[in-house]
């Protein structure tokens, strides 16, 4: 198959929600967490349809919640509300199966010029593949404004994936599985995360996105590409630390999908990028994360 030209890779940040291996969301800050704009993402939302939570049409995002676990939601929606970016904890959510599911929720608050809150934006990642990230439910972060905040944010009537892409609280990428990792895709918390802009990595613009991780820690990222690009489908999670433009060590998560966009002529990697510099129940040995298939 003849490769297209590596200017033209462009993603659809509606293609990028529907492939990463997380759900996004945007919604209010009320007592249902209201939502107003919401992307599956590869592994689905939990047997449930996505159409049915917008605007409360029949179920609220807060009635999927554990019990036992909301006051963890209320606490996350309140330390994000305070300027804390990202927030992150660990709860149970109520699959549509009955069944709970200990989830990861990483969110931010989206301000407008005047620094009143517009919304919450964040994703869910499943963590029963991951038992090293399992453990109690919880509000895992501190309080910690970000060094460098995103510019105000105009809420529109309509939430598209275009807006809701930008508001991420972590990094989400389409990367090709080469020696570069060269970024067709960037949005989210890139800027706030390393200093740079997406556009400086996209198709290798500017930088390379390799460069950005921390050389001892390459073989780290060479092994979760590989893992995630060997067949369409495949996820991986890996810690590993980059290097920001400042040249600080920033350690992170990274969560991966094998993924093929149309056109493209193999599969690279879809994900996310998330900053647990201030979250210790987080951290451990930079490597790639054991599986449970």
């Amino acid at each position: 198959m003849t490769e297209p030209p590596r200017d033209s890779m462009h993603i659809d940040d509606t293609w990028l929600l529907a492939n990463v291996p997380f759900v996004s969301f945007v919604c209010d800050n009320d007592a249902l967490y209201s939502m107003r704009f919401l992307s599956a993402g590869s592994e689905g939302l939990f047997g449930y349809a996505p159409e049915d939570f917008i605007d409360n049409r029949r179920y609220f995002a807060a009635s999927t919640t554990c019990p036992e676990d909301l006051d963890i939601v209320d606490a996350h929606a309140e330390q994000a509300i305070a300027g804390g970016s990202p927030v992150v904890s660990r709860y149970r959510l109520v699959q549509a199966s009955g069944e709970l599911l200990q989830v990861l929720l990483v969110a931010k608050a989206v301000h407008d010029e005047n620094g009143e809150s517009q919304a919450l934006a964040g994703v869910v990642v499943d963590l029963s593949r991951f038992p090293a990230l399992q453990g109690p439910p919880g509000l895992l972060s501190t309080l910690r404004p970000p060094a460098r905040r995103r510019p105000p944010a105009s809420r529109p009537a309509e939430i598209d994936a275009g807006w809701a892409a930008l508001q991420l609280p972590v990094n989400a990428f389409f990367v090709r599985n080469d020696e570069n990792y060269s970024a067709c895709a960037s949005c989210g918390s890139t800027e706030e995360l390393i200093g740079y802009s997406a556009e400086d990595f996209k198709n290798s613009h500017k930088y390379k996105a390799a460069s950005a991780a921390y050389p001892p820690d390459l073989d780290v990222a060479d092994a979760y590409i590989e893992a995630a690009a060997a067949r369409e489908g495949a996820l991986t999670a890996a810690r590993l630390r980059l290097v920001n433009s400042e040249g600080e060590l920033v350690p992170v998560l990274v969560f991966a999908r094998g993924a093929q966009p149309p056109g493209f002529p193999e599969i690279g990697v879809a994900g996310a990028t998330l900053d647990i510099s201030h979250i210790p129940t987080l951290w451990g040995p930079f490597s790639v994360l054991p599986n449970q298939q």
